[in-house]
């Protein structure tokens, strides 16, 4: 890609840092160039406001005992079940019923650990969690 191609539009969501691409300068010669798109720009608004709203669903599905806190920090970090999974070690179907109320109460302490290990929070977060924020 020349240089001439390459986006420099603002981006918000970098918060000041650069990304960088190569392209070719006018010689031919590969050089980087900072990179800047404001359709990656919507698109990463756009994925964070959903994460959002799958949290805020999620912890009403945690007060109708539906949901597990497992669920709410998959949310609350920005993963999806594969990511997950493969952050613990466990096939996607094996998290996918941890993801229930029912399933996650009858979790051993070393299994709801690999999730907070995942989370970087203590097993008690997820054993007694407790939502402070206002729905």
């Amino acid at each position: 890609m020349k240089k001439i191609d390459v986006p420099q539009e603002n981006n918000s969501t970098l918060d000041g840092q650069k990304k960088v691409m190569y392209g070719t300068n006018d010689n031919g010669d590969f050089q980087r160039i900072n990179y800047a798109s404001s359709v990656e720009e919507y698109a990463t608004i756009t994925a964070v406001e959903e994460y959002k709203e799958l949290e805020k669903e999620c912890l009403e599905d945690i007060q109708n005992n539906i949901a597990s806190p497992i669920k709410y920090y998959m949310y609350k970090n920005r993963m999806d079940l594969p990511t997950l999974s493969s952050a613990v070690d466990m096939f996607s179907f094996r998290v996918k019923r941890h993801l229930k109320m029912k399933i996650f109460k009858k979790l051993k302490d070393v299994t709801i650990k690999k999730y907070a290990d995942a989370f970087n929070i203590k097993i008690e977060e997820l054993k007694d969690f407790k939502d402070d924020r206002k729905l």
